[in-house]
């Protein structure tokens, strides 16, 4: 057979063919690998960081609710110290006027009915000015746990603290002050941590395998929810978690930490359910890509063959582009360099709910929602592509239909051959839900229970907030405290679902008698606290107290009974009366205790 015999030219045509597709293919698998890995490592990075993230918010959310908890433990050793009448009664022994046993006597009912009141604490010890036993209910605390008394005659560290006992207990206790600011004695408190236990093993924010630990570090326990409850166990500093990540949240009460321990498998499953449909994609177009050029490069008997077979090779990779844009689970939007939108794909339209043709040429900052810090958010995102080629953010947008979509939203930058920005690509991610979750675990730290109002430290954030703006705006500002009158004589003859009743009732009239801008806040009990701001003279809070006053005069109907209340208000004026939070509510503490002392259902205006 000679050199040109067209059976082995034709053979080595082929030979030649199946060389070029061979190489062909290796080339385009080992291509779409690297572009597969490109391209997986950057959603890799972006869903483990929100993965993580949003671990992080969690866990910062429940130390909060924790921090609330243990803050509810504290503000009930106070409502035990500052009842006026046992208070007095101590007060009268310390000088002498009243023995031991008539003071036991007169105590210990009274201490029972609180012990009833609140079904937390499981014991209580007042101890008098020389630390003897003056009242001891209930499960006594450990006296290896007690807190050694100072010279000066007050507790050297009186905190919250775990008491390793069966069943676990908490303990916290208060020095108890005279009249004059002397310390007279002090109350020991042990209560149950089965609330804690409950808070612990609560893992909706986390998930099923996630294990928390509410570590206290002066006793040296950590609390970890059981099935029968709670866990006592020393802290073994030295004990290694392998395969997990810990996130450690100091809570604001201090001594006290949160520690979240998650499986590296639940992170890594979190992450790979958002890789998934990505990979699958990439791995497609490589494998697609491989299947067309073999098939492209076959017919090379032409020059106008091979170019026609290489432009449909483009358009089918160009077709296959599309179609990830178009079936992406994520919302995808397209920008010029201006921030105008070009093109969206379907998942924009079923988030946001608005057409592709209704928001051609729009700017897509026009569809952000303006909520506290955004304007601060789009600041940090524009200096941040000004410096780099991709940010990350959370950002609120406003729906077609007026609803708020909370999205964590991927900025990447396209720059031309100058390295000027082309496109910016912007990737949406709803976690609407999250959010929400996340604001309802934060209105519950920092709202009453019972009455929905704002509780003790909502209360300390916002009058905080409040002398901030009165110091900068150079205005008045004035606390309200207001106690009820005959409150007592209501839980004691009607119970206290009726007590209940009363307080909702109250927090009713006082809310209408307010004008909308005034903060009303329950202090725990019969307590309440008003802030007015602003404020040109006490005048007005005078004028305010007397409103109050009077909504509480007509009687309320609870149970087929007509109870009659008042109301005792002490009112202390922003810079006349202290400087900061406590000056002032201690300030209107006292002037509420002198409205008490000239008859009750009246006001006293907070002198020197």
């Amino acid at each position: 057979m000679s050199p040109g015999d067209p059976s082995r030219v034709t053979q080595r045509i082929r030979r030649m063919h199946r060389h070029i597709r061979i190489l062909a293919a290796l080339g385009i698998l080992i291509t779409g690998l690297l572009a597969g890995l490109a391209t997986a490592l950057p959603f890799y990075l972006a869903a483990r960081d929100g993965v993580e993230e949003t671990t992080r918010l969690g866990a910062e959310a429940q130390a909060a609710a924790l921090h609330h908890e243990l803050t509810r433990y504290v503000d009930i050793a106070r409502q035990l110290t500052s009842r006026s009448e046992i208070r007095t009664r101590l007060e009268q022994y310390a000088l002498g006027e009243v023995s031991l046993p008539a003071l036991r006597r007169f105590t210990e009912p009274r201490l029972a009915d609180a012990l009833d009141e609140i079904g937390d604490i499981r014991g209580i010890l007042r101890l008098g000015p020389a630390d003897e036993a003056v009242a001891q209910l209930g499960t006594p605390p450990p006296a290896a746990t007690r807190p050694a008394l100072a010279e000066d005659g007050d507790a050297a560290a009186c905190r919250v603290i775990l008491v390793q006992e069966s069943p676990s207990l908490l303990q916290t206790c208060l020095t108890i002050a005279g009249q004059q600011g002397q310390p007279i004695g002090r109350d020991i408190l042990v209560f149950s941590t089965e609330r804690l236990a409950a808070l612990l093993e609560d893992g909706r924010r986390f998930g099923p395998n996630v294990r928390q630990v509410l570590v206290e570090q002066e006793s040296g326990l950590q609390l970890t929810a059981t099935v029968s409850g709670a866990s006592l166990a020393p802290v073994d500093p030295a004990r290694s978690e392998p395969h997990q990540a810990i996130y450690r949240v100091p809570l604001e009460t201090p001594g006290w930490e949160l520690r979240v321990a998650i499986p590296d498998t639940d992170i890594l499953h979190a992450v790979w359910d958002q890789l998934l449909w990505p990979l699958v994609a990439v791995g497609l177009l490589a494998l697609l890509g491989t299947a067309i050029v073999s098939r492209a490069l076959a017919p090379l008997l032409t020059r106008v063959a091979r170019q026609a077979q290489r432009l449909a090779e483009t358009d089918e990779e160009l077709r296959q582009a599309a179609s990830v844009f178009r079936h992406a689970h994520e919302a995808i939007a397209i920008t010029d360099a201006d921030q105008h939108l070009l093109d969206v794909n379907p998942a924009f339209t079923r988030l946001l709910g608005y057409s592709p043709e209704a928001t051609q040429g729009k700017a897509l900052m026009a569809l952000v929602a303006d909520h506290g810090d955004t304007s601060e958010t789009l600041d940090a995102g524009s200096e941040a592509l000004a410096r780099g080629d991709a940010w990350q953010g959370e950002i609120r947008y406003r729906r077609a239909d007026g609803g708020i979509l909370t999205a964590l939203q991927t900025i990447s930058t396209v720059r031309d051959e100058q390295g000027l920005p082309r496109r910016h690509i912007h990737i949406f991610n709803d976690i609407t839900a999250q959010k929400a979750a996340e604001e309802e675990v934060q209105h519950r730290a920092l709202h009453d229970e019972l009455t929905g109002l704002p509780n003790r430290l909502h209360l300390e954030q916002h009058l905080a907030q409040g002398l901030r703006l009165a110091r900068r705006e150079e205005t008045g500002l004035a606390v309200l405290f207001l106690d009820l009158d005959h409150f007592k004589e209501v839980n004691d003859s009607l119970g206290h679902a009726a007590g209940d009743d009363l307080l909702r009732a109250v927090t009713q009239r006082l809310r209408a008698a307010l004008r909308e801008a005034d903060f009303l806040a329950r202090l725990g009990g019969d307590e309440f606290v008003t802030v007015l701001l602003p404020l040109d003279d006490d005048r007005g809070a005078i004028r305010v107290a007397d409103k109050l006053i009077g909504a509480l005069t007509a009687p309320f109907a609870l149970d087929g009974h007509e109870i009659r209340i008042g109301v005792s208000v002490g009112i202390a004026c922003y810079p006349e009366d202290g400087d900061d939070g406590p000056e002032l509510l201690e300030a209107a503490d006292a002037a509420m205790y002198r409205a008490k002392q000239a008859g009750r259902n009246t006001w006293r205006r907070h002198t020197a």
